[in-house]
């Protein structure tokens, strides 16, 4: 399968999958936090990955990202961004210090932020593999703050696409207090959105009966 043909009714049928993994992760983000978290539907977009970095903004913006590689019965990325302002807040609340910008992150901001990754990436993927009854593994977050046009270049090099198209969706989280906002990203490539496409199929037919 090397190109991405789905209707809007399965790309419907693969939000709502997704939705599935990115309410646990708002649910484990909250607990981690003690705060209440916001986060819309997912919005699905295929495209070149060129097209895809668009949706998040101007390749040259410096971002703060958190991402890893999926594996085993799937492949693809998984990321949540976070603009400058949102990201100096969002280390503030883990490392009960602030900071003047995110070039000034040192080691131990990216180790609280690893672990985020580690318990909010994690809880999606253990969310999506549950419900699909598929094995699948993840590589240690890493953390990067780069233009986001180098980030998503990581990111789909860690996800080793070889395709051009890849399909994606974007969930917004919020911690409500405080104001600070992240993007939930998730990057497939065609063979496992095809492979998720089937199982959703035979998943909905089984409780359908």
């Amino acid at each position: 399968m090397d190109n991405i043909e789905l209707t809007k009714s399965e790309l419907d049928q693969l939000a709502e999958v997704v939705n599935i993994g990115g309410g646990n992760a708002a649910t484990a983000f909250s607990h981690m936090l003690g705060r209440k978290i916001q986060m819309d539907v997912p919005r699905p977009f295929i495209g070149k990955v060129e097209e895809v970095q668009r949706i998040l903004g101007d390749s040259s913006d410096i971002v703060l990202a958190v991402f890893l590689k999926m594996y085993g019965d799937l492949e693809g990325g998984l990321a949540i961004i976070f603009q400058p302002e949102s990201a100096l807040k969002f280390a503030e609340i883990l490392t009960k210090i602030s900071k003047k910008d995110i070039e000034s992150f040192d080691e131990d901001d990216r180790s609280a932020l690893r672990e985020v990754g580690n318990i909010l990436l994690g809880a999606s993927i253990t969310a999506l593999g549950k419900f699909l009854n598929m094995n699948i593994l993840h590589s240690i977050p890493d953390v990067a703050t780069d233009m986001l046009g180098a980030v998503m270049d990581s990111v789909i090099l860690e996800m080793g696409a070889k395709t051009d198209k890849i399909l994606s969706f974007r969930i917004n989280l919020e911690i409500v207090a405080e104001s600070v906002k992240g993007e939930l990203f998730y990057l497939f490539d065609p063979v496992s959105s095809a492979k998720i496409l089937k199982q959703t199929k035979i998943i909905m037919g089984t409780i359908a009966k």
